[in-house]
């Protein structure tokens, strides 16, 4: 090889090497990625509670039944001595051996199914995280509840006993992407890692709600998108303006003269600024994992994809673009796609 050709080779080589980037300086660089802690499981291996509170046996009426009630408090005694357990292991040193920890949990998840009875206290958000003995933030991102009105009877929600938040891999809710933006900076490569039935997510242990996150999770209701309420077509099938035609009008429609200011009804993200031959000029805002609010016939909209809005901001201006007969705002909620009454959604309509 002549030297020409060496320095060449020299330089190709160089120049490879300066495309690499040593995310953590920390862990000495071998070509590959640092190693992940990914623990897989299964919401099908999760123990489940039955009945969260200790029951008497002698209030069985049959054999039968006092051994059922027997069990029940069995798990439950066994989820509440889980928790007392994490918490002695995460208060110890974390040079400390694994080997010689004695009392580990039994089992590190837990599911239950939501639902009412006569004292209440299952019914709401509240009522759950609070006899659980678990965190708002544990409870709401581990099944990604985007507000205590996701929380419904009938639904499987996962109960980890270590505390923390967990942060999907994936985020699909405003609230979801508010909490990864905030903690972007902590997620590193030694990061645990849950996959639960194909879905990853990041444990950040200890961590709980900031006070935007809590203040966001629980902002519920919606507010009117405009100062005034004028309507002048609701919800429901009608004669439609523009065909003449017996159609189903999925949202309301609010009189106001162009470029009368339009508020986001709810916090949410932005999803879609557009155009199409029915809506005209529209904004699409994402407010959870299932719940969108639309806002059409738009003279300008003032909000870009991807941006983050709270209750009240101002977002487009009203205009009559479209399939319109004149200046107003078409307003419409849709929860999993479907396009529901929004004056049974804002608070006092």
């Amino acid at each position: 090889m002549n030297r020409r050709h060496l320095i060449l080779l020299i330089l190709s080589i160089s120049s490879l090497y300066k495309g690499i980037a040593i995310e953590n300086p920390e862990i000495p660089f071998t070509g590959e990625e640092a190693p992940q802690k990914i623990t897989v499981l299964s919401e099908e291996d999760f123990v489940q509670i039955i009945n969260p509170k200790f029951v008497s046996p002698r209030s069985a009426k049959s054999p039968e039944e006092s051994e059922k009630i027997r069990r029940e408090n069995e798990i439950w005694q066994q989820y509440q001595k889980d928790l007392e357990r994490y918490q002695k292991i995460k208060n110890l040193p974390k040079d400390f051996p694994e080997e010689k920890i004695r009392d580990k949990p039994k089992s590190f998840f837990y599911k239950y199914t939501v639902t009412q009875d006569k004292e209440k206290y299952l019914d709401t958000f509240n009522g759950i995280y609070a006899r659980f003995q678990t965190g708002q933030g544990t409870l709401a991102t581990i099944n990604r509840l985007s507000c205590p009105e996701d929380l419904k009877t009938g639904m499987s929600l996962i109960f980890p006993v270590m505390q923390g938040i967990f942060i999907p891999e994936k985020v699909s809710s405003a609230l979801e992407i508010i909490i990864q933006k905030e903690y972007a900076k902590e997620i590193t490569r030694q990061t645990e890692i849950f996959e639960i039935d194909g879905k990853r997510f990041y444990f950040l242990p200890s961590k709980t709600f900031s006070q935007t996150q809590k203040a966001f999770f629980h902002d519920n209701g919606m507010q009117l998108p405009l100062s005034k309420k004028i309507v002048t077509s609701e919800f429901g099938y009608r004669t439609s303006p523009i065909s003449g035609k017996w159609k189903f009008h999925a949202g309301i429609d609010l009189a106001a003269p162009i470029g009368t200011e339009v508020f986001a009804c709810k916090s949410g993200e932005v999803t879609t600024v557009g155009y199409n031959e029915i809506y005209g000029n529209y904004v699409v805002l994402l407010h959870s994992a299932n719940r969108t609010s639309l806002y059409a016939h738009l003279s300008k909209a003032l909000v870009k994809q991807g941006q983050r809005v709270s209750t009240g901001e101002t977002i487009a201006l009203t205009g009559t673009t479209g399939a319109s007969t004149g200046p107003h705002l078409h307003f419409e909620v849709r929860e999993d796609g479907k396009a529901t009454d929004p004056t049974r959604q804002i608070k006092n309509f």
